[in-house]
């Protein structure tokens, strides 16, 4: 008696586990793609993603709607909440606002596959990188630059001289922002730099903050990443530059802007691996089974404008690597 109840605890335990994973059953599935800003790395993500998918030959079974919430955290909000209400079978947050929108909304009621968010273990979309929350539901790619790599390199190019600081900029409002801010400053108190934090509301506000700022106290400025920054960065790049203080973004977008330097992502490649996981979801893995995938492939990004007018010379090993950029305009 005693076996056959062990038996049939056995099973109901099988039973429950494989009820509480996601897996997709569907012959055809409907993709809600939700974005919070307009930015070419994202466009360069999405046609990555719709190329591994019709490379894998599911682009008529995996159907696919992109919608941009141009800024406005509230029709971001309603983009999701149309989703959910319109019986989407997965939702494609891109970067880390609407990621975090997306597992408050969904609430484990819809899978999710994030793509290109920052930290989601810092913003608790995850509960680590290895593991699947089964109250959001919730996986992706990821693409964190490592604050240790920014900053060494940014002491190579323009070394700190004695009694010159780091100062550390960020916007206040935005998570991405606080998360890197946070992991250069601990960086900065492992090596013993010394370093100054200077927060900002948005992108008028961090001109007003630059400003303020004394050239001959700062080696350089480090601008935390932000999706709002990245995509409007000519105005604190061109004051910083005007004032003789070398910017170092964590974004290509922000070169183009007129930050110094930064690490390039090719984020044609982060699409693929996003696609990757929505292809492998689809042909069954359940989404338990598939944690956070990280993005390594950095390439160093120089602005030429922005080199010539701070007249600095880069050391022969970064000069060979680097790929040169000029300052792009915002539209």
């Amino acid at each position: 008696m005693k076996k056959v109840l062990a038996l049939l605890l056995a099973a109901v335990m099988l039973m429950a586990v494989a009820a509480a994973e996601t897996v997709n059953t569907k012959e055809t599935i409907k993709v809600g793609v939700v974005q919070l800003v307009d930015m070419a790395d994202s466009d360069y993500a999405y046609e990555g993603m719709l190329a591994t998918i019709a490379e894998a030959g599911l682009s008529d079974k995996i159907i696919v709607e992109r919608q941009s919430a141009a800024g406005d955290a509230g029709t971001m909000t309603t983009i999701i909440q149309g989703f959910v209400d319109g019986g989407y079978d997965l939702i494609v947050p891109v970067l880390t606002p609407p990621a975090q929108a997306a597992v408050n909304i969904c609430g484990g009621e819809i899978p999710i596959i994030f793509m290109s968010v920052v930290d989601p273990v810092y913003s608790k979309i995850v509960p680590d990188w290895d593991s699947v929350s089964p109250e959001y539901l919730a996986t992706g790619t990821s693409n964190t630059i490592p604050a240790d790599l920014m900053i060494e390199t940014a002491n190579d190019i323009t070394p700190i001289a004695e009694g010159e600081k780091i100062c550390i900029m960020y916007n206040t409002s935005q998570n991405n922002a606080q998360c890197t801010m946070e992991a250069a400053a601990a960086y900065c108190d492992s090596m013993g730099y010394a370093y100054d934090v200077v927060g900002y509301t948005d992108v008028p506000d961090s001109v007003t903050q630059a400003n303020a700022l004394d050239p001959d106290e700062y080696a350089y400025v480090y601008v935390a990443l932000d999706s709002v920054i990245a995509a409007n960065f000519n105005q604190l790049g061109e004051t910083l530059t005007e004032m003789g203080i070398p910017v170092y973004g964590v974004a290509d977008a922000m070169t183009k802007g007129g930050a110094l330097c930064s690490y390039g992502v090719d984020y044609t490649i982060v699409g693929n691996m996003t696609g990757e996981m929505i292809v492998e979801w689809y042909n069954g893995t359940p989404l338990e089974s598939m944690p956070c995938r990280r993005y390594s492939e950095f390439s160093l990004v120089i602005n030429s404008d922005v080199q010539a007018a701070l007249g600095i010379e880069l050391p022969e090993d970064y000069a060979a690597q680097a790929t040169y950029v000029t300052t792009v305009r915002a539209n």
